[in-house]
């Protein structure tokens, strides 16, 4: 037969069978590992799929960033501190804290575009086909439009910066999180009592 493998990658795109190449960093280092140092889950290319889209009923919160980027290492320092903020408040089972070096890694997302970094997607829980970027903030009218869009995500101060963004977008269940909030508090005040006594 004439074509050989040329004919059978043809066959494959028409036949939608054919599959994607993705770059990713292969991780060396155990998971429980990665988590003791920020707790932030570090996602590959290869891992993207399982651990942001195949995790349906969680919120994901994906920063991707570079390694040798400036304006990414000091966000990095916010976005630990809006994970420590998402333990404390006991809400990890609905919430999910991602980072994904994109120098390293392909986001296979076709409503993904990782060109100014740092950047943040939020993927809601029943609609990790439609992310929502975390955008500037900025005043299209204003004549100091493009110098405050250039400024990027330099308006996140803190993780509170990202819990608030995060609920602005009304996709939080609210009574679940502080349910879940109330529950570790009662687990704490149980834990207290327990210790007086024994």
């Amino acid at each position: 037969e004439h074509g050989g493998a040329m004919k059978s990658f043809i066959d494959e795109v028409l036949d939608d069978t054919a599959v994607q190449f993705v770059r990713s960093e292969q991780r060396q280092v155990s998971t429980e590992h990665i988590a003791m140092k920020s707790n932030v889950t570090v996602v590959t290319g290869n891992t993207f799929q399982s651990l942001v889209m195949e995790r349906e009923e969680e919120h994901t919160m994906l920063l991707m960033k570079q390694s040798t980027c400036g304006h990414c290492k000091r966000f990095s320092i916010f976005w630990n501190e809006f994970q420590t903020i998402i333990q404390a408040l006991n809400w990890s089972s609905v919430i999910n804290v991602c980072k994904i070096d994109v120098s390293k890694n392909d986001v296979p997302h076709p409503q993904i575009d990782a060109l100014d970094l740092p950047s943040v997607y939020y993927f809601p829980a029943g609609s990790k086909e439609t992310p929502i970027e975390m955008t500037p903030k900025y005043d299209k009218d204003s004549i100091d439009a493009q110098y405050q869009y250039d400024e990027g995500l330099s308006w996140v101060t803190s993780g509170y910066d990202v819990v608030e963004w995060m609920m602005k977008q009304g996709k939080l269940d609210l009574e679940l999180l502080i349910s879940l909030d109330a529950n570790k508090a009662n687990s704490i005040e149980e834990d207290k009592q327990y210790n007086k006594h024994n």
